[in-house]
C-alpha cells in the first residue's frame, strides 16, 4: 500500500512542520533546485533523506508544485502504486489541471497508467516535482520497469526526487552520463562539526 498526501494542503502542512522543527539543510537545497531531471538522495534508514526533502519543499515554497508519495515496505501492488502518483500529482496545481482521474479497476494494467501519464504531462510547462520516499520498498518488477520507463518518456518539466536506502535498478547511468542525475548520499548527509 502507498501512503500519499492526498492533497495540497496535507504537502504545505508537512513541509511547514519540517521548515519550524528541523535544522534546516541549506547546503544541500542548491543540488536540488539545480538539478536538471532525476534527483537521488540515497542513505541508510535516519541519515535525514525525508526530512531533507520535507524542509526544501518548505524553505522553497514548493508545496503547490510537489506531489509527495511514499512507497510502504512489501508493496507489491503496481496498480495500487501508480493510483497512489496520480492522486499525488492531481493535488499538485500544474497536476490537477493536466493529470485526469482514473480509479482502480481489475481490468485496468498499470502500463497504461504509466502511459496515460505520460501523454496527460507532455502540456506541462511549469516545474513540478515528483518526490517518491522509500521508492526502494517498491518490489514488484513490473512496476520498477514501469516507473523507468516514466523516467524516460516524462516532459523535462516533471523533476523526480527519489527517496531511497540503497541504490536503485532503473538504469540511471542514462541519465549520470547526459548530466541529468543529481546524488546526494549518506556521506553528504553528515553533519560536520
Amino acid at each position: 500500500m502507498c501512503a500519499v498526501a492526498p492533497s495540497v494542503h496535507t504537502v504545505e502542512s508537512a513541509a511547514a512542520r519540517a521548515k519550524n522543527q528541523l535544522i534546516a539543510r541549506r547546503g544541500l537545497f542548491a543540488p536540488l533546485e539545480e538539478a536538471r531531471r532525476v534527483t537521488v538522495v540515497a542513505a541508510s534508514a535516519g541519515a535525514g533523506k525525508t526530512s531533507l526533502a520535507r524542509c526544501w519543499i518548505a524553505d522553497s515554497g514548493l508545496h503547490e508544485q510537489a506531489a509527495w508519495v511514499s512507497v510502504a515496505r512489501g508493496d507489491r501492488d503496481p496498480q495500487e502504486f501508480w493510483l497512489a502518483v496520480l492522486d499525488a500529482l492531481r493535488g499538485t496545481r500544474a497536476g490537477s489541471e493536466l493529470v485526469r482521474e482514473l480509479t482502480a479497476a481489475p481490468s485496468l494494467h498499470s502500463g497504461t497508467i504509466v502511459r496515460r501519464l505520460a501523454e496527460d504531462l507532455s502540456a506541462l510547462e511549469e516545474p513540478l516535482w515528483l518526490v517518491i520516499d522509500d521508492l526502494d520498498e517498491l518490489e514488484d518488477e513490473d512496476a520498477v520497469r514501469q516507473f523507468e520507463e516514466l523516467l524516460a518518456a516524462a516532459p523535462t518539466s516533471l523533476r523526480f526526487v527519489l527517496l531511497t536506502r540503497r541504490d536503485l535498478r532503473l538504469g540511471l547511468h542514462r541519465l549520470r552520463l547526459e548530466g541529468e542525475l543529481t546524488e546526494i548520499r549518506g556521506e553528504d548527509l553528515r553533519f560536520t562539526v
